[in-house]
């Protein structure tokens, strides 16, 4: 399937707003000393909405390009899923384990693989593989903010594969297309509905608000819905489209350099609005600047977006490997340093193991699922 050059340069754009948060945080740049740098790190976290929301579109544009109807599909789709999804996890794992048992002590090991007190518990190790980290780390968020960046970030993924797990499902089970519609657009205001409760109940936090699975649902559902609109809008002209792109863009500009996350209301509305303006810009205009494929010269310029998904799992070796020479540098220096270690290593993973590892589970398992 060719690949919408719009959508893989907003998960560019997520992937650097991501770690641009992440080096912020870290304290090995001058945060103070850039007022620019400071608008575009401080609500970095809402790269993760981003991609939500182009992960729900992607994902329904995989699922409706064949005639998705039977049970056989769901199961083939899970295979796929877990076949992409399960060489660079257990690769993460193993990369954080090898780092817990033989990094030296210090800051750097503390920001990104062992936060002071964190429980590397049985809790812990079963939350990955269950898909269920997002909500240990919410309820222990009263004793400690997580394990380190390595093991923190794991909270989408979590959510991602809790959506998938039933969404093919209610695929199968809604149709025509509209009931699926309405079930999206429950899981919607679902999302909005539970921060509200959340908030009334005083749990306040930016884990709570933001890191509940209901809310990345939310923006999951916007996704999809995206895409089920842009089935119907793909042919418009493009000057029919234009409005749509400013208006989407405007949204998310909006929540992005107004609505700062550390205020709990904000926590709310933030990453709706902000989801909302993405998956309107990408309902009626994902190909807008075309497709393309591998070898094309712009293919360079969305490397990032093409593999953000180990850029986003591999980002925090990248950090703790640079943690030295990151300090004390120009700002953009350092994000541009640092940016171009995770797409190496991210490219790497791609090419020497994640690659093979998913098209060695694909022929072993799919051979063994029925035709029908």
């Amino acid at each position: 399937m060719e690949r919408l050059l719009l959508v893989d340069l907003l998960r560019t754009v997520s992937i650097g707003l991501v770690l641009a948060v992440h080096l912020h945080g870290s304290g090995r740049i001058d945060t103070h000393a850039s007022g620019r740098w400071n608008a575009l790190a401080e609500n970095g976290s809402y790269g993760v909405y981003v991609f939500f929301v182009l992960s729900g579109f992607l994902i329904s544009r995989q699922i409706f390009a064949h005639d998705f109807s039977r049970r056989t599909d769901a199961l083939r789709f899970w295979v796929r899923r877990i076949a992409r999804i399960w060489p660079l996890v257990a690769l993460t794992c193993g990369i954080g384990a090898l780092a817990l048992l033989t990094a030296a002590s210090g800051p750097a090991l503390e920001f990104c693989f062992r936060r002071v007190d964190s429980r590397f518990d049985v809790a812990f190790w079963l939350s990955i593989p269950t898909f269920t980290l997002n909500w240990l780390r919410i309820l222990r968020s009263h004793i400690v903010g997580g394990w380190g960046l390595h093991w923190d970030i794991l909270w989408s993924l979590a959510i991602e594969e809790q959506f998938y797990l039933f969404y093919p499902l209610l695929v199968l089970l809604f149709r025509p297309r509209w009931k699926l519609v309405l079930v999206l657009v429950a899981l919607l205001l679902t999302g909005g509905a539970f921060d509200v409760f959340l908030y009334q109940r005083g749990l306040r936090s930016f884990l709570w608000l933001t890191t509940n699975s209901a809310m990345g649902f939310a923006s999951l559902a916007l996704g999809c819905l995206a895409f089920l609109a842009h089935t119907r809008v793909r042919g418009l002209p493009n000057w029919a489209r234009w409005p749509a792109l400013v208006l989407g863009t405007g949204l998310a500009t909006l929540a992005y350099r107004k609505l700062n996350l550390g205020e709990p209301l904000n926590c709310i509305v933030g990453p709706l609005l902000l989801s909302a303006g993405v998956a309107l810009t990408v309902a009626f205009c994902a190909d807008l600047l075309g497709t393309y494929r591998e070898g094309e010269a712009r293919a360079v310029l969305v490397l990032p977006g093409k593999l953000s998904f180990a850029c986003y799992l591999l980002h925090p070796l990248a950090l703790f490997v640079l943690w030295e020479p990151l300090t004390g540098q120009n700002v953009w220096v350092a994000f541009a340093t640092l940016s171009l270690a995770t797409v190496v290593l991210a490219q790497l993973s791609w090419t020497a193991f994640e690659e093979p590892a998913r098209k060695a589970i694909v022929r072993r398992l799919l051979a063994r699922i029925p035709e029908r």
